[in-house]
């Protein structure tokens, strides 16, 4: 059970990191060149569908993460991926998703720019999670604990 459950978490923290590297690199800078006309609906599309790509996984990974706080796993490293992922979220919510909803009524390169600037904070955090992740598994199996 406890594999499993390192495994998940392991799993979306990493699927997390990839998007939110493209986001940070590639679509959130895209932004800045995309003074189409209808940029406001651009801009609610890439938000649905990243939304659709991230929901799930986010809540997976919060599920998961807070879990594991619950098992027996002698990992002080567990405690320091929760505190990481609930400034992800609240990054998510103060920011990010306020962000989206001021540049979805038009173009706004302050806007933008914020954006671009805050994000890469869940960035930094998640690339910190998956660092974590990867080590918490990685200990977990070297004791042995993972044959039980």
């Amino acid at each position: 059970m406890l594999l499993s459950l390192l495994l998940t978490n392991l799993a979306v923290t990493l699927f997390l990191t990839g998007v939110t590297w493209s986001l940070q690199l590639v679509q959130f800078p895209m932004m800045l060149r995309a003074r189409e006309t209808d940029f406001a609906g651009y801009v609610r599309e890439q938000r649905k569908r990243n939304t659709l790509l991230m929901a799930v996984p986010m809540v997976v990974e919060l599920v998961t993460g807070v879990w594991l706080l619950a098992t027996p796993l002698p990992h002080r490293n567990v405690f320091h991926g929760v505190v990481l992922l609930a400034f992800i979220w609240f990054m998510t919510f103060w920011s990010i998703v306020p962000l989206h909803r001021r540049i979805m009524r038009g173009f706004d390169e302050s806007a933008i720019r914020i954006l671009i600037r805050d994000n890469w904070i869940r960035t930094i955090c998640w690339s910190g999670r998956a660092g974590l992740m990867i080590w918490i598994v990685m200990d977990w199996i070297k004791s042995g604990a993972a044959s039980v």
